[in-house]
């Protein structure tokens, strides 16, 4: 790949993890980070278990294991044993969990609307294309 390629690529990542603030310690104005908040969405989505999570996200099991101790010690998530394999542990948000994946939402819903909000309806159409495009462009040659 040319190396003005990769510049401008890094150039646009640097640019939005930035303007979206994914590198704050607490995401979206929350007691939560980036991490966690996305712990929320993707147990609320069915992922649920510390493997399938690790894989999803490609985290690293110490780490995981120790974000998904302190969500349960802060009453946001459950661990239940499953039936058959009492190895296997089954997570659930709780009621808190869920008002805390509820206003992360709320948050990320207004967030992205005062970035996008006077950008014109065309020009917005383009860049959701665009945004479309890229991701299947790059889901499809990436190795995943």
């Amino acid at each position: 790949m040319d190396v003005e390629n990769i510049k401008e690529i890094r150039k646009f990542n640097r640019s939005y993890t930035r303007i979206l603030k994914l590198t704050d310690k607490y995401h979206l104005n929350t007691h939560f980070a980036l991490l966690e908040s996305r712990l929320f969405l993707e147990i609320d989505r069915g992922v649920n278990t510390a493997n399938q999570l690790m894989e999803l996200l490609q985290i690293d099991k110490g780490y995981l294991s120790r974000v998904l101790k302190r969500l349960k010690n802060d009453g946001l998530i459950d661990d239940i044993r499953g039936d058959g394999d009492r190895r296997v542990k089954t997570l659930q948000l709780t009621v808190k969990g869920e008002a805390a994946l509820e206003e992360d939402n709320r948050r990320a819903d207004q967030q992205i609307e005062n970035l996008f909000a006077r950008i014109p309806e065309t020009e917005l159409k383009k860049v959701i294309d665009d945004m479309k495009e890229i991701k299947d462009i790059v889901k499809k040659y990436s190795k995943e």
